[in-house]
């Protein structure tokens, strides 16, 4: 019976140790990528401000995910790739440089692949006044190993606006995309 148990514990043991052991194998790699993309002209004058918040959808930009030559680059496989998440993602306000997001209320960052659907990775509610560039909290519970493994994904930004927005605004897009891969999968 004393060796039953013994053999009980070893064994959970071992099970825990090796999992250990395989989770400190894990490779790390924060992957950025940048994009621009122009706020489409609104009717009104400029800075008017709206009765009510209108939904403004940006056209989806287009990155090339390099996946292939990142994984390889970190000396892994796709086959190995466990998990990707964005990170982290910026919008910032390049032309005109004066302006700032006093007509954005919310944002919203979706991104999209070839056959796969639409996901929501990042947003911000109630724009604080007076920035230039906003830091949108990024959900990373959301995998996006099979949309990084694309030789392309889409961002597409969607947005309330209060106001008109100025005109000729062309936006940054800054994003770090987390990946995680393991040689012992």
């Amino acid at each position: 019976m004393k060796q039953t148990i013994f053999a009980a514990i070893a064994l959970v043991v071992l099970a825990a140790s090796c999992t250990k052991i395989k989770n400190l194998a894990n490779i790390h790699k924060d992957i950025p990528y940048s994009a621009q993309v122009s706020v489409p002209k609104v009717d009104g004058d400029p800075g008017t401000p709206l009765p009510f918040s209108v939904a403004l959808s940006l056209p989806s930009v287009a990155f090339a995910t390099n996946s292939k030559e990142y994984v390889s680059q970190y000396g892994t496989a796709a086959h190995l790739v466990t998990t990707v998440y964005l990170k982290s993602l910026a919008l910032q306000i390049q032309t005109p440089p004066d302006k700032n997001f006093d007509f954005l209320d919310n944002a919203q960052l979706y991104i999209s692949a070839k056959n796969l659907p639409e996901k929501l990775v990042a947003s911000q509610n109630n724009v604080p006044k007076g920035t230039n560039t906003l830091n949108l909290e990024t959900n990373t519970e959301v995998n996006l190993k099979d949309y990084f493994l694309q030789d392309t994904i889409y961002f597409r930004l969607g947005a309330s606006i209060n106001a008109v927005p100025p005109t000729g605004v062309e936006l940054k897009i800054n994003s770090v995309f987390h990946l995680v891969a393991n040689p012992l999968n």
